[in-house]
């Protein structure tokens, strides 16, 4: 097992994700399954689902607030 700094993203998951990704399409590949869909099939439509996800999501108004309220914070306990 790699090193535990990760930074900005999870690498041991990005990488368990990809091996299992390549596992499933290499496995589809051998038993004569076809891959449906592809990049010029994608639609920029959102489903339903994801409408109302996104509803639900912060937007940057949101994030701004929530950063100066933080930095606010930060600075009534510094004094």
């Amino acid at each position: 097992m790699g090193s535990k700094i990760q930074g900005e993203g999870d690498y041991e998951s990005a990488r368990h994700y990809n091996d299992e990704t390549k596992k499933f399409v290499d496995e589809q590949i051998k038993s004569g399954k076809e891959l449906k869909g592809s990049a010029a099939e994608a639609s920029d439509k959102l489903t339903p689902e994801e409408q109302r996800a996104l509803a639900r999501a912060k937007h940057g108004e949101q994030d701004e607030r929530d950063a100066k309220m933080l930095s606010d914070l930060e600075k009534k306990h510094q004094r």
